[in-house]
């Protein structure tokens, strides 16, 4: 018997003694400092990748005698590599969008708003749009004049850019600002209706400009695009998210346009990130062509998997349209919006069942995390495996943790939020609502629930190693306060790592192909500058990404520094 490959130490150790010459060597071995994730073996000095995958995982010495003339060696010299980093939700048609638009995520104020603005309006011709991303009252230096409940209105962003239509998106993407040229071509004023489970919000009888959670679709005909446009956003995020050393994300909720344009990129060999896309269930025309067609899988050498729906449930906190039990604590005439029929939730579970499509659904306030468990129990009740998830479950009501684990669901998380909300989150929810069930990853973990971890981007930076840093403090990245927010529910930096790696995979049914280093697995690798499990806490922060590995090939090399 002929073998043509060899996949073990154990068996190229008893070929090499029996003279067999059959083995044919890897198309490439990584030596350095490489942790696994697989509890066999946890941390090697040596992977061979044969083709896209390993083929040996163990010491320097037995990889390098499988070398062959052709093999590439990749030394790691003083780098450390990972499992390919798995990001469990992020938008990438909003990272491309948003690396395009003007960067508000800086701005201390309206006024520095405006200036970005009408900076990027005076070099535009007249009637051309300007967009503008990631902006949050909520980490302003004070209110703007006229405010509503914090938000600012059109009124100074009309008068600086009377000419061009603006619309701001903030940055937990459940609201938007248009100015006034931007309502006259919609057709926006006082006798327009909001769609169920929106917001137009006015002021004096006519609309500010501030659109919440279902009203923003009223701004769609500012926001489509083509599939070529689709396109050129996705290249722009997955060389984005290669660089920050994501070699796998979950796509939370991806249009009709920007699914075809994933397929034909995949189907073309222009994909090279890996993407676990979710069908969003709002856009009908995206859920009707899916459900009719069933899932996609592995599409593209593995680039491309489409077998999951997203839903949202609610909004969230900043905006105070997460749906909630009892009204938050800085504006008692309000318990948030339920931003998708229960019953229709229900009706998709059923219709989608026999093409096994996983459920995701975002869930933000406690009582919109109650009542999807509610909808999901009789579904998870029988022996498939479903693997429904809850996108966010960020505030839950006090015991309503245990049932993700009795159902089976996972809590897909982003800790980066508990760095950026939980200062002013505690206005919305109040201290006990807080210490219950804000950001719980500890006592979800101590439950037996699955955590995923992803970075929410664009409404958060693509930034894992912040990701990381904000699970095992739960400070902000500005270090506060001392012991963190809540400490009791810190994660080890183990346990987020495996949020980032092999979580995320069984998250996305790939377990058996992600998420660790062993022999058979796709050789994704994510190599840093220092060692996140052992560096000193207060430089995580400065880890940097020096590699990116997906199926052995390089997608990103940190560039060298140029000679002084």
């Amino acid at each position: 018997m002929l073998i043509a490959r060899c996949y073990s130490a154990a068996c190229f150790s008893a070929l090499l003694l029996a003279g067999c010459s059959k083995a044919a060597p890897p198309d490439a071995i990584v030596t350095g400092t490489l942790y696994t994730m697989d509890p066999a073996q946890p941390r090697v000095e040596a992977v061979a990748i044969d083709n896209g995958r390993f083929s040996y995982v163990g010491d320097r010495a037995a990889a390098m005698a499988l070398k062959g003339p052709e093999t590439r060696v990749i030394d790691l010299g003083e780098g450390v590599a990972y499992p390919g980093l798995i990001d469990a939700h992020l938008h990438v048609a909003g990272i491309g969008a948003a690396m395009r638009a003007v960067n508000l995520s800086g701005a201390d104020s309206f006024a520095d708003i405006i200036e970005l603005i009408a900076a990027r309006a005076a070099n535009l011709r007249k009637g051309v749009m300007v967009t503008g991303h990631g902006w949050h009252q909520s980490k302003w230096r004070e209110s703007p004049p006229g405010s509503v409940d914090g938000f600012p209105t059109h009124h100074a962003l009309s008068e600086a850019v009377p000419l061009n239509p603006v619309i701001l998106e903030h940055a937990n993407g459940h609201s938007v600002l248009l100015n006034q040229a931007a309502m006259d071509q919609l057709g926006i004023d006082a006798r327009t209706l909001a769609p169920e489970g929106g917001v137009i919000v006015m002021q004096d009888g006519e609309p500010t400009g501030l659109l919440h959670e279902t009203a923003i679709a009223l701004a769609a005909p500012l926001q489509t695009y083509d599939q070529q446009t689709a396109e050129e956003l996705l290249e722009l995020a997955q060389r984005h998210l290669l660089s920050e050393g994501i070699t796998t994300a979950h796509d939370a909720g991806a249009l009709q346009v920007d699914l075809a344009a994933q397929t034909s990129m995949a189907t073309r060999g222009d994909l090279v990130v890996r993407l676990y896309s979710m069908v969003l269930a709002s856009d009908q025309a995206a859920l009707d062509e899916w459900l009719a067609r069933g899932p996609l899988l592995g599409e593209g050498d593995h680039r491309l998997t489409v077998r999951s729906i997203k839903v949202q449930a609610d909004g969230a906190l900043g905006s105070r349209t997460a749906w909630l039990h009892a009204p938050y604590s800085d504006a008692p005439d309000t318990t948030g919006v339920l931003t998708y029929d229960l019953d229709a939730l229900r009706e998709l579970i059923r219709a989608s069942r026999g093409d096994q499509w996983q459920i995701n659904v975002h869930a933000i306030g406690d009582r919109a995390n109650s009542a999807v468990l509610e909808v999901f129990a009789p579904f998870t009740s029988t022996a498939e495996d479903h693997r429904f998830r809850i996108e966010h479950a960020q505030h839950l009501r006090l015991g309503d943790g245990p049932l993700f684990a009795s159902q089976g669901v996972i809590a897909s998380m982003q800790p980066i939020h508990l760095s950026s909300d939980r200062p002013w989150a505690i206005d919305r929810l109040g201290q006990q609502r807080i210490d219950e069930g804000a950001y719980i990853w500890r006592d979800l973990l101590s439950s037996g629930v699955v955590v995923a971890s992803g970075t929410d981007a664009p409404v958060e930076p693509v930034n894992p190693m912040a990701n990381f840093y904000a699970a095992v403090t739960r400070k902000t990245l500005a270090g506060h306060p001392k012991e963190g927010f809540e400490p009791e529910q810190k994660l080890s930096r183990a346990e987020a790592l495996y949020a980032m790696t092999l979580a995320g995979a069984y998250a996305a049914f790939e377990e058996e192909d992600k998420g660790s280093i062993e022999v058979g697995k796709l050789a994704d690798i994510t190599v840093l500058s220092q060692d996140i499990l052992t560096v000193a806490e207060s430089v995580i922060l400065q880890t940097e990404v020096m590699l990116t590995l997906v199926g052995g090939e390089v997608a990103y090399q940190r560039p060298t520094p140029s000679a002084q």
